[in-house]
């Protein structure tokens, strides 16, 4: 096989592609080698391991799910932005099917550690942008939230929420737009805004 200099992106699209199409269980060395046309000691030269090798995977699937522009953070209502991110999501389920439930299976029990630390990262980039969201809604009723039922609480129930009807197979979220909407707004406020 011709040596082949593939970056280690190039290698990291074509992963995408053979989880997107045949599961992250079909990943392996020898698999991604032949799909980018490269030697197998090539490829070990990016990713010294089948681990290594499924955790950027991983994490690469993960980057491509939460592609949500940063710019329209402040610029949407907090329910409307949960909506476009659960839509996301959903869309990206699509295109890779059982991502969610397999990805740590996929891993041995050394990788595992490190596989729930890139999904919590990437969970943790949510709850940072809906937190963001959350202080720029001006719509927001002032004593929505007390030291009972915080911001914190409300947006880990949220993400959870979202997660869950997701890994569920729902296509909407509609009752929990309706939840948050009728929990952080006046209802004249919810009426105007609309969904």
């Amino acid at each position: 096989m011709p040596v082949h200099f593939a970056s280690r992106e190039e290698i990291l699209k074509h992963c995408r592609e053979i989880v997107q199409h045949k599961g992250l269980s079909a990943l392996n060395m020898r698999t991604v080698a032949e799909a980018c046309g490269m030697g197998l000691g090539s490829l070990y030269y990016y990713f010294p391991s089948k681990n290594a090798l499924v955790i950027a995977t991983i994490e690469s699937v993960w980057s491509d799910l939460f592609r949500l522009e940063d710019s329209q953070l402040e610029e949407s209502s907090f329910p409307e932005y949960v909506h476009r991110c659960f839509r996301r999501l959903h869309q990206g389920i699509q295109t890779y099917p059982n991502f969610f439930t397999i990805h740590s299976v996929s891993v041995s029990e050394d990788g595992r550690s490190e596989a729930r630390e890139t999904m919590m990262r990437y969970l943790d980039r949510i709850l940072s942008s809906f937190r963001t969201v959350l202080i720029h809604d001006p719509l927001v009723r002032p004593d929505a939230f007390d030291e009972s039922f915080t911001k914190d609480g409300f947006l880990n129930y949220v993400l959870e929420s979202m997660i869950e009807l997701l890994l569920r197979g729902h296509d909407d979220c509609d009752v929990l737009i309706e939840m948050i909407s009728r929990t952080l707004y006046e209802p004249e406020k919810k009426m105007e805004r609309g969904k």
